[in-house]
């Protein structure tokens, strides 16, 4: 196998490590029943009222809602123990529970079962990191920046030449350009908001996954030769 058909394969490795995979993928089919249809129930029960102006029933239902999500997570955790005690006990921490390091054991121990000693070596290791580091995707927010500028650029040039043709003196042009460019403004403050605070969000959280790879591989590199 050459270089480059190896680290292709390799890199199908950073699904097969996902949480998604190793854990809640185990899970049995009555289990996310559980999980899902009692929050979703008084969520349902929440939207009728609501349409048939029932509100006074609604608190019931939120309150409803809200005790049931709690109960699901409570069972999810159960689920997620049960599970790791299972299939991986070595994973637990003194108490018999898991957390946060607890899943990047698993991820590791898999890894090094699905790469082999070779590729765990040393040299090779580092490598990896290197090659698979270099693929990362990066994240700018000069993308939203520039989209709403080459916006506000084009509906500024094709608009306010209309406002010309059909403004009956300038100070009809004035008042209509100050409402469109304000609304142009408002409309650009709105999507570098979006952008910053939710979209940032979700793209990190996909390049976390995407880079969970190259983050394992150093965990294996730290856990066996970092002095």
């Amino acid at each position: 196998m050459n270089q480059k058909n190896h680290i292709e394969e390799i890199t199908k490795y950073n699904a097969k490590i996902s949480i998604y995979n190793l854990v809640y993928k185990k899970f049995k089919i009555k289990w996310w029943a559980y999980i899902i249809i009692p929050p979703l129930l008084p969520t349902i029960a929440s939207f009728i009222l609501l349409f048939y102006e029932k509100e006074s029933w609604i608190f019931l239902t939120f309150s409803l809602m809200i005790v049931f999500c709690g109960i699901s997570a409570n069972f999810l955790v159960t689920k997620i123990e049960v599970v790791i005690r299972t299939y991986y006990s070595y994973a637990l921490i003194d108490n018999n529970k898991y957390n946060y390091s607890s899943f990047l054991e698993i991820q590791k121990r898999v890894l090094i079962d699905l790469l082999g000693d070779t590729l765990t070596k040393k040299d090779n290791l580092l490598f990896l990191i290197d090659k698979l580091s270099a693929q990362q995707n990066k994240y700018s927010y000069g993308l939203s920046v520039q989209t709403v500028v080459i916006t506000i650029s084009i509906i500024t040039g094709g608009f306010l030449s209309k406002f010309l043709d059909y403004s009956t003196d300038m100070q009809d042009f004035y008042d209509g350009s100050r409402i469109l460019i304000s609304i142009i403004l408002l409309m650009g403050f709105t999507v570098i908001i979006v952008d910053f605070f939710f979209v940032k969000g979700f793209v990190e959280q996909y390049i976390k996954n995407k880079n969970r790879l190259v983050r394992t591989l150093t965990n294996i590199y730290l856990d066996k030769y970092a002095d």
